[in-house]
């Protein structure tokens, strides 16, 4: 990363002073932008358009959500920019289809099964078919962004995107770069502030769907780091004994939403947790927390429990089951990120005042990139198959 800052301000007036001030050598290299929506809606177009005429060399940039959702007063507009060396860097713009969003209790349509696709392409209609994965759009063949076409798959080590809610059909298209940490940003929903469900910027074409984003090549691999405040152990580690698509059928060959309740009832936490508080479980790896996936659903009669997430963890995985409040004040964003990080983070679910009322005041945080979204982020380490953290505070950071 080349050059970084977050600006927070109340009036547009400062952002685009600070955006007029940058470096004239930036300019030459490809921007990486996020925008909060909070900003009042006539200092947009402005904003958007200073962002993306000032490099010659691309820029990729959406619509996010601010860092102080709720606040008492009207939350600061913020505005973080990312240069990357264009020798190292190569901006894209994908609109590969993606799927409708996960549904509660998908067994019936995730059945993991023996072949059912012939060489022809042609599908068996055998008992236990996958209707959803056959019936999902899919790539053609291996197919890439086509900015991306050109690139060594073995020299691409980070991908950062940002994209709407159904990356489903990019996230394949990205396995063909196996070595590469991918780590996306879902756009802030934007109906009621730009009249699109979603708003991304590319080379200063705005759209409401698909994805931009910027793959990395040669230059220092950053270092990927994930943490979770907030969240409140209410179990000790468990094995997963049975799972299936997106349910978890048992743990430690118990039922485990008689777990859960157990453990809520134990915890003190059954007269305390209100109706919107979450629970989550977690997957540990070397004893560390790895992934984290809301808890959608159990039922205590038949034992299993649905998660926020297109495969449950596979039997053998140890996890732990955890409570999160729905507080606002427990989610607060943390602006003393460390210095040449670039994060995202995921917001609390809660209404935003618009900016620019009262006297301005103006934070620059220099050498970081920080961007949030009530939607949450996405992200893979390598070989891992890309998952969703729609946690409320939780952070996942890349450090160069």
């Amino acid at each position: 990363m080349l050059y970084s800052s977050t600006v927070l301000a109340r009036n547009a007036s400062s952002i685009l002073a600070h955006i007029s001030r940058l470096p004239a050598e930036l300019a030459s290299h490809p921007l990486l932008f996020t925008l909060s929506t909070n900003a009042p809606a006539p200092s947009l177009p402005p904003l958007v358009s200073a962002l993306s005429s000032f490099s010659s060399s691309g820029s990729v940039g959406c619509l996010s959500a601010p860092t102080h959702p709720g606040a008492p007063a009207a939350a600061p507009i913020v505005c973080s920019l990312a240069f990357f060396r264009k020798e190292h860097a190569v901006p894209f713009r994908s609109d590969i289809p993606g799927r409708p969003e996960t549904q509660v209790g998908r067994w019936h349509a995730m059945r993991r099964t023996g072949k059912e696709r012939t060489q022809s392409g042609e599908v068996e209609l055998t008992e236990d078919v996958e209707w959803e994965r056959i019936w999902r759009p899919r790539p053609e063949g291996n197919v890439v962004p086509p900015a991306l076409e050109g690139l060594r798959k073995k020299d691409v080590h980070t991908i950062i995107t940002l994209t709407d809610n159904a990356p489903q059909g990019l996230n394949d298209s990205l396995s063909n770069f196996p070595l590469a940490t991918k780590l996306g940003l879902y756009c802030s929903s934007t109906p009621f502030v730009t009249g699109r469900p979603y708003t991304l910027i590319f080379n200063g074409s705005v759209a409401s769907s698909g994805a931009v984003g910027i793959a990395l090549s040669a230059g220092r691999r950053p270092a990927l780091k994930t943490v979770f405040p907030g969240l409140r152990a209410i179990t000790p580690p468990l094995k997963v004994t049975g799972s299936e698509g997106n349910l978890v059928n048992e743990l430690d060959n118990r039922n485990p939403t008689a777990l859960l309740v157990s453990a809520i009832e134990k915890s003190a936490l059954a007269g305390k947790a209100a109706k919107d508080d979450q629970f989550y479980l977690g997957v540990l790896r070397d004893g560390d927390l790895w992934q984290v996936h809301r808890v959608m659903s159990g039922g205590p009669s038949r034992g299993t429990m649905a998660l926020d997430t297109e495969t449950a963890p596979g039997e053998g995985t140890s996890v732990q089951l955890f409570y999160c409040p729905n507080d606002a004040a427990a989610h607060t964003i943390p602006l003393h990120a460390a210095k040449n990080t670039l994060s995202f983070v995921t917001a609390p679910q809660c209404e935003s005042a618009l900016a620019g009322q009262g006297e301005d005041t103006v934070t620059v945080l220099e050498d970081t990139f920080l961007a949030a979204s009530e939607n949450g982020f996405m992200l893979s380490r390598e070989d891992e198959m890309t998952w969703t953290c729609v946690t409320p505070g939780a952070q996942a950071r890349l450090a160069w």
